[in-house]
């Protein structure tokens, strides 16, 4: 009991520190915002402490500014162009007031894709700029120079958020890379003790949760993919193979639903029963070994797994009265060839590499 308090107590107290870094740097950031819109008192100048605020709003690490700060440029510029076409060609309020209809509902929508955060950025752009357009056609503010204000001051207030971000946040997106690969190897073998070890009855009970539970967590990699991406610019091949590594692993624990739903349906003699055992605790090893980096042991691991698969696919085929075990015999299979890759994987290699472990 004393562990888990400890734990919850350094994860309350590591999300207070980045929220305290959270309210700094936002302070810090508006405060610089609004100093320099102050001393460049225009018409739009607005525009800094604005950006500055959208960029800020949902930062956690320095990362996450740069992809904001890169998404909220882009999108401030494709917005900038297509509003700019439109107020070129239809010059009339009627038509400024029906493409900020079109552009509004566009910007409604684009919430829908929160990966695609330029998307958004890009209607509420041309959005404004056609309200402004109409707003001052009466006045000497041309639609030309309101675009070119608007562009200028969103990167002034992007740029402003990202550059105090990276002074303030702290960097967790590569410590948490090694975290995550362990955290999934994990559970990929805690779900495949756990189908081995429950009756026919709470199998068949729990196969949808234990698949719910897979797809749920696997929205979470999925989610910090695109902070991964910014996080290894300049390392693409490694990128690539984290990717496929969260891809392989997700496979890896559906294949343990399949096992589990197939064994819900039948009733093991005690030879499949023993070969599925030392499936398992070789499997174990093989996993612990790539949680601790040690691609060697588990790759003599591996020798030792395809011969228990091998000598379980002999026995389906010498006992035809047992052609329900195919199912499990060729998911057993797979599993081992996704192992495998897993063990002689870019990524294994680059997290052998970095944190100095000799195979």
């Amino acid at each position: 009991m004393k562990h888990y308090k400890t734990i919850f107590s350094n994860k309350l107290s590591a999300s207070n520190a980045i929220l305290a870094c959270q309210i700094i740097s936002m302070a810090v950031s508006m405060l610089l915002a609004l100093i320099i819109a102050y001393l460049y008192p225009v018409d739009q100048s607005f525009w800094i402490p604005l950006t500055t605020f959208c960029v800020c709003l949902y930062i956690s690490t320095p990362l996450t500014a740069l992809r904001r700060t890169i998404h909220r440029i882009l999108g401030s510029i494709y917005g900038v162009i297509l509003a700019g076409i439109i107020c070129l060609i239809f010059t009339t309020p009627s038509m400024h007031l029906l493409f900020l209809v079109i552009f509004a509902a566009l910007t409604l929508w684009s919430r829908a894709f929160v990966a695609l955060y330029y998307l958004f950025v890009t209607f509420m752009t041309a959005s404004v700029i056609m309200l402004l357009a109409i707003l001052m056609r009466n006045t000497d503010l041309t639609p030309e120079y309101l675009i070119y204000e608007r562009l200028i001051f969103t990167l002034i207030g992007a740029l402003i958020s990202l550059i105090v971000s990276m002074s303030i946040m702290p960097s967790l997106e590569r410590l948490d890379m090694l975290k995550t690969y362990r955290h999934y190897l994990s559970k990929f073998i805690l779900e495949y003790k756990q189908i081995l070890t429950l009756s026919k009855i709470s199998q068949d009970d729990n196969y949808h949760l234990l698949t719910a539970r897979v797809y749920q967590s696997s929205q979470v990699y999925t989610e910090k993919l695109p902070l991964w991406r910014y996080a290894l610019i300049f390392n693409r091949f490694i990128f690539r193979g984290l990717s496929r590594y969260l891809h392989r692993i997700h496979k890896m624990r559906i294949q343990n639903c399949i096992i589990a739903k197939s064994l819900t349906t039948i009733t093991l003699s005690s030879k499949p029963q023993e070969l599925l055992h030392n499936n398992f605790l070789v499997t174990k090893s093989i996993v612990a070994n790539l949680i601790t980096l040690n691609a060697r042991k588990a790759n003599s691991k591996l020798i030792t797994l395809n011969q228990i698969n091998e000598e379980f696919i002999q026995y389906v085929k010498n006992n035809p009265k047992e052609h329900n075990l195919i199912t499990i015999a060729l998911t057993l299979k797979e599993l081992q060839e996704d192992l495998h890759h897993l063990v002689n994987g870019a990524l294994q290699l680059y997290l052998s590499y970095k944190y100095n472990i000799k195979n």
